[in-house]
């Protein structure tokens, strides 16, 4: 069978199931009965879909199908007690998980641009300079080897402050932008990458990059994890608008801006986190190991969260 007969064969099940998708508010009991036998037949299409034509549109369709399907048919009130809980134990990891890609994309860009400009920064440091705010540099050429926790305590987090902060704003930009065909989520990243880049090449120049990035490192992780995934909500929502699913683009824009939300959502969520330990961990007197080294925990359990966490499979007997 080819693809183009598949989609004809299963197409009505498809529309009908759209249909009530849309009414899914004032269902009556025989329609979500009927929408749940939907729910499971389209299941079934994208696996074949996966399995036959990976690489046809439909796939992809059938997918943001599937998923709000899964989330009409097992939804609860949000007003229930615990919804918010249910949502940051299980549901930000797997809408994580389910857009990896398109946050590995975020990911590659920030680092590319990140390791290029750092490079550059080692080579010809008057070049990087030029890339890097005026006050910035002046603090970081002020500064000598070990003379970061020597200077007052509203100095001495100057440079990382505005690094991290930048990433907060970076972080919701990433985002945001994204409606602009995605060049403007590619340009936020690319920007910054170099920006940061350019910073920490600098600080390496200047022998203080040890007192960076231990203070850097205690929330670093989370807050540069919350850029790629924010960047990677954006790119989705770009990708709706360049390439749409079987959808009318305005449709796949609304299921894309959708997903990209409820990352957004747990964006928030990891940079109250994040907003914690910077303001208790990273300026603290703590040793420059032990700041680094619980910066790797924090690493290790965020990534322990994001990909391990899932949804127990509940079993019932008839």
């Amino acid at each position: 069978m080819t693809v183009s007969e598949f989609i004809e064969k299963k197409q009505g099940s498809w529309n009908e199931l759209e249909g009530l998708l849309r009414q899914s508010r004032n269902a009556e009991a025989h329609q979500l009965n009927r929408l749940g036998y939907l729910y499971r037949r389209i299941t079934s299409d994208l696996a074949v879909a996966r399995r036959d034509y990976p690489q046809d549109r439909c796939v992809t369709y059938l997918n943001e199908l599937a998923s709000r399907a899964h989330s009409t048919v097992y939804q609860t009130s949000p007003l229930k007690r615990g919804t918010l809980g249910e949502f940051l134990r299980f549901g930000f990891p797997s809408v994580f998980r389910e857009n990896l890609y398109f946050i590995l994309a975020s990911f590659l860009l920030f680092t590319l641009a990140f390791a290029g400009a750092y490079l550059s920064a080692l080579k010809t440091p008057d070049f990087a300079e030029k890339l890097v705010p005026d006050s910035v540099l002046t603090h970081i050429k002020k500064l000598g080897a070990g003379d970061w926790n020597d200077t007052p305590a509203e100095n001495r987090n100057l440079l990382a402050s505005f690094v991290m902060t930048n990433n907060i704003r970076v972080a919701f930009f990433a985002f945001a932008w994204g409606i602009m065909f995605m060049v403007g989520t590619v340009y936020i990243l690319v920007y910054n990458g170099i920006l940061i880049g350019a910073i920490a090449g600098l600080c390496d120049v200047n022998g203080v990059a040890l007192a960076l990035w231990s203070f850097v490192s205690p929330h670093g992780y989370i807050e540069l994890t919350t850029i790629f995934i924010a960047g990677g909500a954006g790119m989705k929502l770009g990708y709706s608008l360049i390439a749409p699913t079987l959808l009318t683009r305005k449709q796949t824009l609304v299921n894309a801006a959708k997903t990209a939300i409820r990352l957004l959502g747990g964006c928030v969520f990891l940079l109250i986190i994040a907003g914690t330990i910077e303001g208790f961990v990273s300026p603290s007197e703590l040793s420059n190991p032990v700041k680094i080294g619980f910066g790797a925990l924090t690493g290790i359990v965020l990534f322990t969260y994001l990909f391990g966490m899932k949804k127990p499979v509940r079993l019932y007997s008839p």
